[in-house]
């Protein structure tokens, strides 16, 4: 699997949990639930976003998504995604330049 594919099904998983989450009302400490009322499993993808505090507990098998979070998360995989295209830009400009002069 290729890296932009491994990353492609990565944000598929969240977008899941996150609309998982959504639809359960589970945005705030109150209101926080258990992963088997959400309809989670322990996953790799559930376990990066509590790591990342995109999801946060809220006690021993309570969990709840926080919004600013997953907001700062979707800004930071854009801007992390614009750099990727650059420096593919830059070493595809580089590459036709070597070409170009051979």
């Amino acid at each position: 699997m290729t890296a932009a594919a491994a990353l492609a099904l990565a944000a598929r998983d969240e977008r899941r949990i996150v609309g998982l989450f959504r639809a359960k009302g589970a945005l705030t400490l109150g209101s926080a639930q258990g992963l088997r009322t959400l309809g989670l499993a322990d996953s790799k993808a559930l376990r990066t976003m509590v790591t990342d505090a995109v999801v946060r507990k809220a006690g021993p098998d309570r969990f709840f998504l926080d919004e600013a979070g997953w907001a700062s998360r979707r800004r930071l995989n854009g801007r992390t995604m614009l750099r990727i295209a650059a420096v593919v830009g830059i070493a595809l400009a580089a590459g036709a330049l070597y070409l170009a002069s051979r």
